[in-house]
């Protein structure tokens, strides 16, 4: 039984937003001094990247929502977004420390919480549906 590639961009679509919406909800890292809520990495992190090289990893963001944008009229925009969403969201786990304070301190990090991988997550099943509506064209 095959899907239809819309379908499939569909599905990766509703998986993506549920998993993003979802990792709001939980914490998303720990640093020696407290367990940073995602919501507020979020809304915080748009200005984190000018601060520290660990916030650039917030422009996962942008890159997942315009993989989700072009999912339909562009797939092959959409895969290169969804796959650069990916990689920067993973590439958080290559940085020891982030400014999450108005202090401007570089505080270590101790741990990965739900809604850090639940954000990856959401990167995934779009790379996901992307590379298996890729593969549906190429058949």
């Amino acid at each position: 039984m095959q899907i239809s590639s819309k379908l499939t961009g569909r599905i990766a679509l509703i998986i993506s937003v549920v998993l993003l919406v979802g990792s709001f909800t939980q914490e998303c890292y720990c640093t020696t001094q407290h367990c940073a809520d995602s919501i507020a990495a979020l809304l915080a992190g748009g200005l984190g990247f000018f601060f520290s090289w660990a916030g650039l990893t917030w422009l996962a963001n942008p890159l997942l929502i315009a993989s989700w944008i072009t999912i339909n009229k562009r797939s092959q925009l959409s895969l290169i977004f969804s796959l650069s969403a990916t990689l920067l969201a993973l590439s958080f786990l290559l940085f020891k420390g982030i400014m999450d304070n108005e202090n401007g301190d570089l505080n270590d990090i101790i741990s990965y919480q739900p809604g850090y991988w639940l954000w990856v997550a959401s990167s995934l099943a779009m790379l996901t549906g992307n590379l298996l509506r890729f593969m549906e064209v190429v058949r």
